[in-house]
């Protein structure tokens, strides 16, 4: 009869290679139909070339069956994509363009978040006991981000420290 052999790996604390502080950004909350989900995904592609770019993109489809895209970006860039879309937007019943500025962002880099799991619950438990307000969050396979209102970064970035291990080299 084979046997089969299960090997748990539990950090103590958990490692990563970095976590990276940024301040001075905006974050547009666009709202629109999922029917016309491709036409907003090319005018966003678009938007992207006039700005040079997002630091993050996310989306997500609402109980409402709308489609909710987070795009944050640097402040400076705000107020071009806001008239760029603002000019797209009037075409398109129902559609909804939300600026919120100053935010600020948090990014963790780390091996093989995907592997390793309770990593994102860890990083909200400890950004949730400072206080630290988290507007959007997005994650992929080796990096975490997290938007927080202004003056709240400073903070997380302390919560994070002390919850993570990130290894230097000496």
């Amino acid at each position: 009869m084979p046997v089969q052999t299960i090997a748990v790996y539990k950090e103590e604390r958990v490692k990563i290679y970095g976590i990276t502080q940024r301040t001075d950004l905006a974050l547009c909350l666009l709202r629109y139909s999922v029917q016309n989900m491709d036409n907003w995904g090319k005018r966003i592609s678009e938007a992207e070339d006039f700005i040079k770019r997002f630091e993050l993109v996310t989306s997500h489809i609402t109980a409402e069956n709308s489609v909710e895209t987070h795009l944050l970006l640097a402040r400076k860039s705000a107020a071009l994509l806001k008239k760029r879309l603002g000019v797209w937007q009037k075409d398109q019943q129902g559609s909804e363009l939300i600026i919120r500025q100053p935010v600020e962002a948090l990014y963790l880099f780390g091996p093989h978040f995907q592997d390793r799991f309770g990593i994102v619950n860890l990083a909200f438990e400890a950004l949730l006991a400072k206080g630290t307000e988290v507007l959007v969050a997005g994650c992929a396979g080796t990096s975490m981000y997290f938007v927080t209102p202004e003056n709240q970064s400073g903070s997380g970035l302390k919560a994070l420290r002390d919850t993570f291990l990130i290894p230097t080299s000496t």
